[in-house]
């Protein structure tokens, strides 16, 4: 009997040791690529669990407001009054970027150049073919088809949507007055809607002459080819890590302000246009929940193979300042991991 309850002793430690920590959030599609692999390395390396689905930054932001899981994701930063009123709190947790797939058969990755009145038109309706003059013009020595070109969108509330939008707003004053940033747009042109970033990917991939907007890791993921973008510089970027990089440069992040910012179409050569940061949602009224969470997001910005993780997603992790202004916010709010 002795024996017996020896071994029932040390089961319980056991499994009471692997099952401390469980926490569950849901959101935004953008960072799912490196939050289901960070979530992989972090159970492997301590036994904890963290699930993570996607459903777009909408449903990550009324589930974590009706308190359903631990965190919710978006992709679009809410500001403080909001924050107040839902009492939430908020933190980026890595930065990705946006690209504009597209198939066209004999146009190569990266060859096709798209400007923001380009990429207005097209997703206005303006521009319904893709050997339309405004894209002819900077895509000289090209062979465009006559085709009809088929926008490929977010059908829900989407962080993504959020920040492509706000990169069109910032470039072209026409699309800034009549359709403007929101998570939800009534395009203009005639679009073919998907759920989710993995959707619009496989959406595009499987539609010749389909143009969407996907984070980068989806490009990866379903090797498409994605355009060079005019900078806020005027001049043009690559859809690559080292631009995005440079875009990363250009965050105003502060710890009043709970982190918000918009880094869409920032100045510097080089800086590719469609960058974001993503969030996390946590409620405000629950510190212990809070610090699992925190807990979890506190390896991902130190591991190394959590790093590499995102690096070979294309995902950029966090200047280590920022980490440090998260880390003071933390403590600030009572959620700084045990």
């Amino acid at each position: 009997m002795k024996k017996l309850a020896m071994l029932a002793l040390a089961g319980a430690l056991v499994s009471g040791a692997f099952a401390s920590d469980k926490i569950m959030g849901q959101g935004a599609t953008f960072p799912l690529p490196v939050y289901k692999d960070w979530a992989k390395i972090y159970y492997k390396q301590t036994g904890n669990q963290v699930t993570y689905s996607g459903g777009g930054s909408g449903k990550g932001i009324s589930a974590i407001t009706d308190r359903n899981g631990n965190f919710g994701g978006s992709d679009s930063a809410l500001k403080k009054d909001e924050l107040n009123e839902k009492k939430l709190l908020q933190f980026p947790a890595v930065i990705g970027s946006i690209v504009l797939a597209y198939n066209i058969d004999g146009v190569k990755d990266m060859e096709l150049k798209l400007d923001a009145e380009a990429v207005a038109g097209i997703f206005s309706g303006k521009i319904t073919k893709w050997n339309d003059s405004v894209i002819a013009k900077i895509n000289e020595g090209i062979k465009l088809p006559d085709a009809d070109i088929v926008p490929v969108v977010r059908s829900e509330s989407s962080g993504t949507t959020f920040n492509f939008t706000s990169y069109l707003s910032k470039a072209n004053e026409d699309w800034a007055k009549n359709y403007g940033a929101a998570k939800t747009i009534n395009w203009g042109a005639k679009v073919t809607p998907a759920q989710g970033n993995p959707l619009v990917a496989k959406t595009i991939k499987q539609t010749p002459n389909s143009i969407g907007y996907i984070e980068y890791a989806y490009k990866v993921t379903e090797n498409l080819n994605a355009a060079t973008l005019k900078t806020a510089n005027g001049d043009w970027a690559e859809p690559t890590e080292e631009n995005f990089a440079k875009a990363a440069l250009n965050s105003n992040f502060s710890i009043d302000e709970h982190f918000y910012d918009v880094l869409a179409y920032g100045k510097g050569e080089k800086s590719y246009p469609i960058t974001a940061a993503t969030f996390i949602l946590l409620p405000s009224d629950n510190a212990e929940d809070g610090k699992k969470v925190t807990k979890f997001f506190k390896w991902a910005f130190e591991n190394d193979e959590a790093k590499k993780a995102a690096a070979n997603l294309g995902y950029l992790p966090l200047p280590k300042d920022t980490v440090d202004m998260i880390e003071e916010y933390w403590k600030k709010y009572d959620i700084f991991p045990k």
